[in-house]
């Protein structure tokens, strides 16, 4: 058997394989003993039918073709093998000739995606600067604002709805036409006025009304709004307000920290934990975008011809997450495409994009890594499987150690992230 290799475009391969007559004969006389197994002919036990007699019953075709099922995936593995080709999909057949008479050679194509070849620019030059976190009393006093208001005691009024107030209101949306519009609706919808969690404009129509009161505004939806058929759109709301609220003051002192927190707990100790934690939000998100710079500074030297196999994947992966995302929200995938006006071809055509820069990304890491020399030790993974384990409960952590235990695929995937995170402090600055 002999092998050539042409390379084709989107890192594919064409493999032409070469089977000489003796060794292609060893295969169609295991496909004629197979078809002997299952075939009945009188006078015969199955499995010891003559040759002849078979082939006399049995057309030429079908017995090649078995032949063809015997040669071709051992011929095209040692080829693969032999010429440490990283192939990623099954591969196209295509036979170009056949085996007709004595002598003659089996000659078959084998087209099939591989891994791209990657090529990096000068990635020592990437120095992404990371900003310095710093917390300032402002934020301090917003968070701890924000933390106290959800434990806010709120009594009705009457008056005229202001910013602040907490509404109760109908609503329905109608179109030019005057036909109600689905899912603009709502009956007893609670809404913080001035927290601008209706579309822009919305609220500001409520601040004024009175409790009973109703009234008609039109308000035109955002271009980039996520319903696909209301970007852009003009619709008339009616709106009732029936209920009008406002909080009593809050005070910080220990009563609403132990209210807040279930402990006691000055509060100079509060304000420190809440600066505390706010720092360390800041300096995870910090990180991340951080992070993403370097990444987008690897994908910009990055090249290398995707093929459509791993593109797919990548898209299907993307999709994962985000079914993940919409389960939590209690969405199923088909609620979650209808919420968005969008279908499983649109999601894939919408995100192409990103999957070729994660894929750039990954291959740019991957190769900077062995040519940066980056190694992470089994100690150095066993340390953050401790680290991890620490955010566990004790009756999960049997289950998480199981998980990352050596040569899994969760071990394997936090020795990647620990080499990714050595890579990102190297292009650092």
């Amino acid at each position: 058997m002999k092998a050539t290799i042409k390379k084709l475009s989107q890192s594919k391969v064409e493999i032409t394989i070469t089977v000489p007559y003796d060794e292609y004969l060893k295969a169609e006389e295991q496909a004629v003993q197979e078809i002997s197994k299952e075939i009945k002919v009188d006078g015969f036990r199955s499995g010891h039918i003559p040759e002849a007699v078979i082939r006399e019953k049995v057309d030429e075709a079908t017995i090649k073709s078995v032949a063809l099922e015997k040669i071709v995936p051992p011929t095209y593995s040692k080829a693969v093998l032999e010429n440490n080709i990283q192939v990623i999909a099954q591969p196209k057949i295509d036979v170009k000739s056949i085996v007709k008479k004595e002598g003659d050679e089996l000659v078959y194509t084998a087209t099939v995606s591989t891994m791209p070849e990657v090529t990096v620019g000068d990635y020592k030059k990437i120095k992404v600067e990371k900003k310095e976190v710093k917390v300032d009393k402002k934020q301090i006093d917003e968070t701890i604002k924000m933390i106290t208001d959800r434990f806010a005691e709120w009594k009705d009024i009457k008056g005229v709805a202001k910013s602040g107030n907490r509404a109760e209101l109908d609503f329905e949306g109608f179109d030019k036409e005057g036909k109600s519009i689905p899912n603009t609706a709502s009956k007893n919808h609670p809404l913080i006025l001035g927290s601008n969690t209706m579309i822009p404009g919305f609220e500001g129509e409520i601040i004024g009304m009175e409790v009973g009161a109703e009234k008609e505004f039109d308000i035109t939806f955002p271009k980039e709004y996520h319903a696909k058929d209301m970007q852009g759109k003009k619709v008339k709301f009616k709106v009732k307000l029936g209920r009008l609220e406002e909080s009593a003051e809050q005070k910080l002192d220990e009563a609403m920290i132990e209210k807040i927190t279930g402990q006691k707990q000055s509060v100079a100790d509060f304000v420190k934990r809440v600066e505390d934690d706010l720092k360390s939000e800041m300096e995870a998100r910090t990180q991340q975008e951080h992070d993403n710079k370097v990444v987008q500074e690897i994908i910009k030297i990055t090249k290398a011809e995707l093929p459509e196999e791993l593109v797919v994947d990548e898209i299907e992966m993307l999709k994962d997450e985000q079914k993940e995302r919409a389960s939590r929200q209690g969405l199923s995938w088909e609620q979650y495409l209808q919420h968005i006006n969008k279908t499983d071809a649109d999601f894939a055509k919408d995100h192409q994009k990103q999957a070729e820069e994660r894929l750039l990304a990954r291959l740019g890491v991957n190769h900077i890594v062995k040519d940066a020399k980056i190694t992470v030790e089994d100690s150095d993974v066993e340390a953050k499987i401790d680290e991890l384990l620490l955010r566990y409960p004790e009756d999960q952590k049997k289950r998480v150690r199981e998980y990352y235990k050596k040569d899994s695929e969760g071990y394997r995937s936090l020795k990647n992230n620990l080499s990714a995170d050595k890579l990102i402090k190297m292009l650092s600055k």
